[in-house]
């Protein structure tokens, strides 16, 4: 993307090779969903005034929905709700996941079974250009990034967490931001919080946060993501224990096997999750402090699995 490029050297960065990338030579002479997007704005700051929660949570998951469509990979899988012996029956390779929902029943995500393409498939075809979504994530950085710039958060360390469409800063900035003409209460940046804001943040990781939050109101709540771990197994000790470099973990059920001699077999054990504490170290010491410490090469390139593992419940979680 001619943006990204641009945003990259405005940012101090230097191209050395493009490999690949689509050129956007022309407009479409009628923007994909913009009434759609406006109408469901105008609805969503209705609401909002209104204190209507539910219509306005509605109108900002359809507006997302439009984008997330067009992003949208081929969907080669379905659901389904089923109950226990419904899943024992048709348990085979072709299940992906299950999720027990109550005492009875599961949602069940299947693989759909391959066939041979007709005419009469073609009225399911997608037919939103699949680089539209590519276009719309680009813009969107750039809008991201206007923020970044005023202050001054490239090369400063301003922003203690950051993910698509939010940024964590300190409320010293909130004025910088204001001057720009970069916030307000309907079309532009917000704070979450209102009045209130955040009083005590530990950012770990990706996805891995959790903050403690003072209302406008004077009542303190307990914000927390985890992407890997259940909400309802994950505490405080958990995140402090983390960042402070030791590893974490908890038990989880065991997946269903099936197996031609014992069919389809239910674990009774757990199995253990564990999210090291390396990751999180490694990301905050200086460049080559302490390397040998970690038994990384020199090019070793981090992923999301490395501060995850799995074992089983004989094994030892801390080696």
């Amino acid at each position: 993307m001619v943006s990204d490029i641009q945003e990259i050297v405005k940012a101090g960065g230097r191209i050395i090779r493009i490999l690949d990338g689509i050129v956007y030579e022309e407009n479409f002479k009628t923007p994909p969903y913009r009434d759609y997007i406006l109408i469901l704005r105008d609805l969503r700051n209705k609401y909002k005034r209104e204190g209507n929660i539910v219509g306005s949570n509605c109108m900002k998951l359809l507006g997302n929905s439009l984008y997330g469509k067009s992003i949208q990979k081929d969907i080669f899988t379905t659901r389904h709700l089923w109950n226990e012996a419904t899943l024992q029956a048709n348990f085979d390779s072709r299940v992906k996941t299950y999720e027990k929902i109550n005492d009875t029943q599961y949602i069940v995500e299947t693989e759909i079974e391959e066939k041979e393409i007709t005419t009469e498939d073609s009225k399911s075809t997608r037919l939103t250009p699949s680089h539209l979504g590519s276009f719309v994530l680009s813009h969107s950085k750039k809008i991201m990034n206007n923020f970044i710039h005023v202050i001054n958060g490239f090369y400063k360390p301003e922003i203690y967490y950051t993910d698509t469409d939010s940024l964590y800063i300190s409320s010293k900035n909130w004025k910088k931001l204001n001057r720009a003409g970069l916030v307000s209460e309907k079309d532009k940046g917000k704070n979450d919080y209102g009045d209130g804001g955040i009083i005590f943040g530990l950012y770990l990781a990706p996805k891995v946060k959790y903050n403690i939050v003072l209302t406008s109101d004077g009542v303190l709540k307990e914000k927390k993501t985890f992407k890997g771990y259940s909400n309802d197994k994950i505490s405080v000790e958990d995140y402090v224990q983390l960042a402070s470099g030791h590893d974490v973990s908890n038990e989880f059920n065991k997946p269903w096997e099936k197996s031609f001699t014992n069919g389809v077999v239910i674990p009774n054990d757990k199995q253990t999750k564990v999210f090291r504490s390396y990751l999180n170290n490694v990301k905050r010491k200086p460049p080559n402090n302490d390397k040998d410490e970690y038994s990384f090469h020199e090019n070793y390139e981090f992923d999301d699995f490395d501060y995850l593992t799995i074992q089983e419940e004989n094994e030892d979680c801390f080696k």
